[in-house]
């Protein structure tokens, strides 16, 4: 069996995706940054591709990470705790 060149990418994709949301991802800009001119080199495409690119894995991390903050949120005023604004 022969994958295409799209299989191919929607694998890889899936496959990153996961690593990221096992391994968790920087959302230190600068940092990021870097690493995106620094991959885009050794990949050997543009830092504005891979940044599109990293853009919607990271929006993905983010949908699925609210959607799981939401299914733990309260549904209604009364199941919300009250904050003690003194701390004691």
């Amino acid at each position: 069996m022969s994958l295409s060149k799209e299989r191919i990418g929607q694998i890889a994709l899936q496959a990153l995706q996961q690593r990221f949301e096992q391994d968790g991802i920087s959302l230190n800009p600068k940092t990021l940054k870097r690493q995106i001119h620094n991959d885009a080199k050794k990949f050997g495409i543009t830092a504005q591709e891979l940044a599109e690119f990293i853009k919607l894995i990271y929006r993905s991390a983010f949908d699925k990470t609210m959607a799981e903050l939401e299914s733990i949120s309260p549904s209604s005023p009364s199941e919300k705790v009250a904050v003690n604004e003194d701390n004691t």
